[in-house]
């Protein structure tokens, strides 16, 4: 049946003249049987006529191929393509390059220039109404400007030396007689007309109160000429109002460079020379700031490598997106939106916290000139979840003293400094401390796979000075160090990242519920010094900052804690039984 189908369905050419020819026979019959006609009736049957006469229709095939094309998700129509490569895929590449300019590109432009500055003169006049006014002028200016762009530079014409063509046809011939009619200008007159086309729109935003706008258009004026004083007193307006204090600033100076007595200027600098002082005093500083922990980031890297300490980073942000509903259980899957202000705090430590570094402060060691560090330390308490943060712990500082200055026995006193510890368990001879075992042993070598997905809540190695660096200035950033237009630049890019992460894991691993197993411990014994738990091949310090597990040796949460995290050695002095 469905062959049957087909066969009556395609119609071959003789099929498709016989059909066109009883069609003519019918409209004669019909023209014959009525006897009156109005000159509309007449040029239908006209246009009908030429149609007939002139072409056949749709070949066979041709219409549904047509269909196909024009109903294709990629399919621009030629009049709104944007480049030529969407131009060619259409197929009228050459039938619109073959369009020409009637008129002078020139004349039109003059004409839409003049048009703005009516519009903008109505505007000054009716200013209890005059919004439209400017919005009409910035628009017949943006249109003086594309036509400007269609007006090609004496540089570029050929010059007309050879020989003409014997076989140039008439429209040929009486288009380039056109052109030759056409008002010519140097490449440098038109880049100044653009120049003053977009300094007017920027006026016209100007009156508008749309400050962005005329400030990018300020931008586009003095890119075709950085001469235009006007431009660069728009721009300087501009960015006083959107406190840009500094671009303001460059504008002016630049600006009185070329006219050392325009008013406009002088006036503009004098109100706003406090603010664009103070603004570059935050620059210089912010510079400062920079430089100082660049070098301090440096320091730390080349104290890491020469004591073979590994460092590590987890990722800075929590979420991908910014949307608003809260649902903790999509946390665990990014085909989901998730809400960033909702748990992004979550994962605030995983911050530098305070933004502090390990410094070389700790004084100098007696054996050479080398000097001794501190590090930041945070003391995590899983079974009452808590944490201490530590500014300073000294590299060659026992864990022991540390530990009897913090959680001092009940002796000469009745209960624990720690508001939250009911039971007074946490003295020093009764507690436990680990550390996590973040990484796996391979992580830091050579023949280790760069590439290899890593949960985006696990820990990440740093293994060269460029990413360490890159991974701290992040975190200030997001800060809010640099400002909230770096903040948001950091932000998107750490977003980004994050994405990526989730995305390798779940193409190895096909969903980020599948997580890893809870990270392995080492109990620290403690007649450790920092060093040593800092030199053991089996410690990441995360995010700069040393973390250390510490729990009550007979508290629930200790069986606990090593049912989810196996325990994997013991970390003690030398000639201690293991």
């Amino acid at each position: 049946m469905k062959g049957q189908l087909d066969k009556t369905t395609i119609m071959t050419e003789q099929q498709h003249n016989e059909l066109l020819d009883k069609m003519e026979k019918t409209r004669k019959k019909w023209l014959e049987e009525d006897d009156e006609q109005d000159d509309g009736d007449q040029m239908l049957q006209e246009a009908i006529d030429m149609a007939i006469k002139n072409g056949k229709g749709w070949a066979p095939g041709e219409k549904e191929a047509y269909m196909k094309k024009i109903l294709d998700d990629d399919y621009i129509p030629p009049i709104f393509c944007s480049t030529q490569e969407e131009l060619d895929r259409t197929g009228l590449a050459e039938a619109f390059s073959a369009l020409q300019y009637d008129d002078d590109p020139a004349i039109t432009m003059k004409a839409c220039k003049q048009k703005g500055a009516d519009a903008f003169m109505d505007g000054k006049r009716n200013v209890a109404k005059n919004i439209q006014y400017y919005r009409d002028s910035i628009n017949h200016y943006y249109e003086a400007v594309a036509w400007a762009s269609k007006i090609e530079p004496v540089e570029h014409k050929m010059p007309h030396k050879a020989p003409r063509n014997p076989n140039e046809s008439k429209e040929d011939e009486a288009q380039r007689k056109r052109e030759e009619t056409f008002e010519v200008y140097k490449e440098a007159e038109i880049d100044e007309i653009k120049s003053t086309l977009y300094s007017n729109a920027a006026l016209c935003h100007i009156q508008l109160k749309n400050w962005g706008h005329a400030k990018t258009d300020s931008t586009k004026a003095l890119d075709f000429n950085e001469s235009n004083i006007k431009a660069l007193f728009r721009l300087a307006k501009a960015n006083q109002m959107l406190k840009d204090w500094e671009p303001a600033g460059e504008a002016i100076d630049s600006g009185l460079e070329l006219d050392p007595t325009n008013k406009d200027l002088l006036k503009l600098k004098k109100l706003l020379s406090d603010k664009i002082r103070l603004a570059r005093i935050a620059r210089q500083k912010r510079e400062r700031i920079r430089s100082e922990r660049a070098s301090s980031i440096k320091a730390v890297w080349k104290h890491c490598k020469t004591e073979q300490i590994k460092l590590g980073r987890v990722a800075l942000v929590a979420s991908t997106t910014d949307e608003l509903e809260y649902n903790e259980d999509l946390l665990v899957d990014d085909d989901h939106h998730e809400d960033a202000a909702a748990f992004e705090s979550r994962w605030h430590h995983h911050f530098p916290h305070t933004g502090s570094l390990p410094k070389p402060d700790g004084g100098i060691n007696g054996v050479g000139s080398e000097p001794l560090w501190t590090w930041p330390c945070l003391f995590v308490y899983p079974s009452h979840s808590q944490s201490d943060f530590v500014q300073s712990f000294h590299e060659q500082e026992m864990l022991a003293e540390r530990m009897a200055e913090m959680y001092p026995e009940l002796e000469d006193v009745q209960e624990t400094a720690m508001q939250w510890d009911y039971n007074n368990e946490f003295t020093c001879s009764d507690l436990a401390v680990y550390f996590e075992v973040n990484c796996p042993d391979d992580a830091f070598s050579e023949k280790s796979n760069n590439n290899a997905a890593i949960h985006p809540d696990s820990v990440e190695p740093l293994r060269d000075m460029a990413t360490t660096m890159k991974f701290y200035e992040a975190s200030r950033a997001l800060k809010g160090d640099e400002g909230p237009d770096i903040m948001r630049v950091a932000e998107l890019i750490e977003r980004k990242r994050l994405k990526k992460q989730r995305r390798a894991w779940k193409k190895l691993h096909k969903t980020l519920a599948a997580r890893p197993d809870p990270s392995p411990c080492v109990r620290v014994h403690p007649a450790m010094t920092l060093e040593q738990i800092l030199k053991d091949p089996r410690m990441v310090v995360a995010n700069f900052l040393v973390t250390l597990v510490v729990v009550p040796e007979k508290h629930p949460a200790h069986e606990a804690y090593l049912k989810d995290h196996k325990c994997v050695g013991i970390l003690q002095p030398e000639g201690n039984a293991s």
